[in-house]
């Protein structure tokens, strides 16, 4: 997982048990920080890969801007 801050024990726990929840088996966390994220997670298990940062919503906003989809 990649955040844009440091996550406390609590959360990386917390992130743990639901991925474990969502894949259905033990997850091993590592965890780094890219402040170019601006906020939010990026997450990767096995070859799926989960983007809740605010760098990939801001991204996501301007293709639909830029397509006009919006």
């Amino acid at each position: 997982a990649t955040s844009a801050s440091p996550l406390s024990p609590d959360e990386v726990r917390a992130l743990q048990g639901r991925l474990e929840t969502m894949t259905g088996g033990r997850v091993e966390l590592d965890t780094q920080v890219d402040p170019s994220l601006l906020g939010g997670l990026v997450v990767r298990v096995g070859d799926r890969m989960i983007d809740g940062s605010v760098r990939g919503r801001l991204e996501r906003l301007r293709n639909r801007l830029v397509s006009g989809a919006l």
